[in-house]
């Protein structure tokens, strides 16, 4: 339990106005879920410093709630912020238990002046907790490997029980790689760039220093590709895991497939492709369709999964591409799902990377669709149209933003009709 001070003539907003006249004792960490807290008993009261940790709390502000929670008895409860501010360094926040109940900002300087001594400061990617609760005023500054948030954990036991050249090794070791060279690089510049470069360096005690591992050497799309495919056609929770901590660290763009479309069947396209879906355990790659049981089921030709949900409605996974040896004879505008018909008559869920296709205003749908059809009219096997600014041909955007507007779906478009708009 933290002593709370017994003078009534504390100053408003205490951290930021009160100097102390006397040495302050550090009481030491305290570990809370969500925080490592720093303690220290001064002439006004218990001062309590706290660091979120990573992976456990996103970024908060201090409130009398939390001071109770936290530290019960204390004068004031101060949280080191993610972000910066100019020469004042990392932000921090405060409350004082004898204020009203807002925060208000603080710099290292004015927190110094309470203490009596520098406060430590770990980046948000530097926040292991064990670590931070090891520190004691006068520690040597340390190297230390980033958090990374998720952990790519999943990934390198992947990789580990993989054989040696295995495409899904690689392209998982790659990413846990990457992930760890880019958190740790950022973590670096921020540091260099707002830290050392602060009005008070003295005034903060800079505890950890990012330990900058080896940079990752480039890998062949292709092969990041294949193993990707590899994993996420797995059925056992490692892959899972994989799956997910890849789409959060940005590898799902190697991904076959990634966005969950919900087929209606309610118009021939769909009735046909839906006709050949087979029978499937679940893989890694239906996680976008977040369902845990049901009639998993599988598209033989592109490998994408699916699963009835009743009501006469299937829910899958776009392709990013398709392996269609034919050109686009026709698109289906279906409702909540477009369809690629084959001049061989093969039917596919068209790919898809970004948001979803829609039309009848001016959009990112009716513009991804726009560029959509005119990728699929030059090669049926381009990839989807990802985020980008480049406009589709006029015709075709016309079309897709005004000229279908009040058309009911499903409605269909011949190659002909298509290449018309593309060029008018």
């Amino acid at each position: 339990m933290f002593q709370r001070s017994g003078r009534t003539d504390l100053p408003e907003k205490l951290l930021r106005n009160a100097v102390a006249t006397r040495p302050s004792r550090y009481r030491g960490p305290r570990r809370r879920t969500g925080f490592v807290l720093h303690c220290w008993n001064t002439e006004f009261g218990d001062v309590v410093l706290a660091h979120t940790v990573a992976g456990e709390m996103g970024m908060t502000f201090p409130t009398h709630a939390l001071l109770r929670e936290l530290s019960e008895g204390a004068a004031s409860l101060a949280v080191v912020a993610a972000d910066y501010s100019g020469i004042n360094g990392p932000n921090i926040e405060a409350v004082d238990a004898a204020g009203p109940d807002q925060h208000y900002g603080i710099n290292w300087r004015e927190l110094e002046r309470v203490l009596g001594m520098p406060a430590p400061y770990w980046h948000w990617n530097l926040r292991d907790p064990e670590l931070m609760m090891n520190w004691r005023p006068g520690a040597p500054q340390q190297h230390v490997p980033v958090v990374v948030v998720p952990d790519p954990a999943p990934l390198l036991r992947l990789a580990a029980e993989e054989p040696d050249g295995s495409h899904a090794a690689i392209a998982a070791l790659s990413l846990a790689r990457e992930a760890m060279w880019d958190t740790a690089e950022d973590a670096h510049r921020e540091i260099t760039e707002h830290v050392d470069t602060m009005d008070a360096p003295d005034s903060i005690a800079v505890a950890a220093r990012p330990l900058l591992p080896h940079r990752p050497e480039p890998v062949a799309e292709e092969i990041l590709r294949d193993g990707w495919r590899t994993i996420l056609s797995r059925t056992d929770i490692l892959a899972a895991q994989c799956a997910q901590v890849a789409d959060i660290h940005g590898a799902s763009r190697f991904f076959p497939g990634l966005h969950k479309v919900t087929v209606d069947l309610g118009c021939e396209q769909a009735t046909t492709w839906a006709s050949r879906l087979l029978p499937s355990p679940r893989t890694a790659l239906a996680a976008p369709l977040d369902v845990a049981e049901g009639d998993f089921l599988v598209d033989p030709l592109t490998d994408m999964p699916a699963v009835r949900i009743g009501g006469g409605t299937i829910e899958t996974v776009a392709p990013q591409r398709l392996p269609a040896h034919s050109p686009l004879a026709a698109l289906t505008i279906g409702r909540g799902s477009v369809w690629v018909t084959c001049e061989d008559g093969t039917v596919f869920v068209a790919p898809q990377v970004a948001s979803g296709y829609t039309y009848g205003y001016a959009g990112g749908g009716p513009t991804a669709l726009a560029r959509l059809i005119d990728l699929l009219l030059k090669d049926i096997t381009n990839p989807a149209p990802g985020h980008t600014a480049q406009r589709p041909p006029a015709g075709l955007g016309y079309a897709t933003e005004v000229g279908w507007k009040g058309r009911t779906p499903p409605f269909t478009l011949t190659r002909a009709e298509l290449e018309a708009l593309r060029d008018a």
